[in-house]
């Protein structure tokens, strides 16, 4: 399984500051628990809205829409 680093926000280091913590995990307002597999579900939001570009978007909004489109059976939205 590939471990990926997130370095923090570009030119914020405030954000970024508020995001990881001492210990280097990044708190990105989800839940989800690991399997006896390591393999990491995630199954809801700590914070609601997700804000992209000056927008607040809600993920079960995003979700819906997204598992509207035919080919799409199933979707999670996370942000990154």
């Amino acid at each position: 399984m590939p471990i990926y680093h997130f370095p923090g926000y570009y030119n914020n280091p405030q954000a970024t500051s508020l995001a990881i913590d001492k210990q280097g995990w990044v708190h990105t307002g989800d839940l989800g628990y690991f399997d006896e597999d390591g393999l990491l579900y995630i199954v809801d939001r700590i914070k609601e809205l997700i804000k992209y570009k000056g927008f607040q978007v809600a993920p079960a909004e995003l979700e819906s829409l997204l598992i509207s489109h035919p080919e799409i059976v199933d979707a999670v939205v996370i942000p990154c």
